[in-house]
């Protein structure tokens, strides 16, 4: 085998990790939400060769733990609070933009997303909060196709924090 490459999937090399059938690999377990994030970002860079709109999508990896010094560091450089987890800073058909906030099952929307889900709102984007993979490719294809969002219940409905 020595020479020769073989290629798989990043699904199926996880998988396979998983399994433990690849031996002397240890996953540190990723939180549910930063799994969401994963497959969000996966699906994206996807779909990117049919809607090369989406090749602006921008993933800011403003929340997580880090150190105080790193924290600085960011906040230093204008890393804002609340930021949303997905944006799509482009005009596409009816809309100013995408803006997508992912969260776990269980996880909260704070204050300062609020904000800033608001204001991107009512300047026109399409806004939502995405608890699912599932939640996360309806918006993007009501974005894509400019269709109607309000059956879509992730759909964010300003309201004041």
């Amino acid at each position: 085998m020595h020479g020769t490459r073989e290629s798989i999937s990043v699904a199926a090399y996880r998988q396979l990790i998983a399994t433990r059938q690849i031996r002397g690999v240890q996953v540190k377990r990723a939180s549910t939400e930063e799994d969401l994030h994963r497959s969000c970002i996966e699906w994206i860079g996807l779909k990117i060769a049919r809607h090369p709109i989406l090749n602006w999508v921008v993933h800011v990896p403003n929340g997580g733990k880090r150190p105080k010094g790193e924290a600085g560091k960011l906040k230093a450089m204008g890393t804002k609070r609340g930021y949303p987890d997905i944006t799509l800073p482009r005009r596409h058909s009816c809309w100013c933009g995408l803006a997508i906030e992912l969260k776990s099952p269980a996880g909260t929307v704070s204050t300062h997303q609020k904000e800033w889900l608001n204001a991107f709102s009512e300047e026109g984007w399409l806004v939502a909060v995405c608890r699912s993979l599932d939640e996360l490719i309806a918006v993007v294809n009501v974005f894509l196709e400019g269709s109607d969002p309000e059956s879509l219940p992730t759909v964010w409905r300003p309201t004041r924090p």
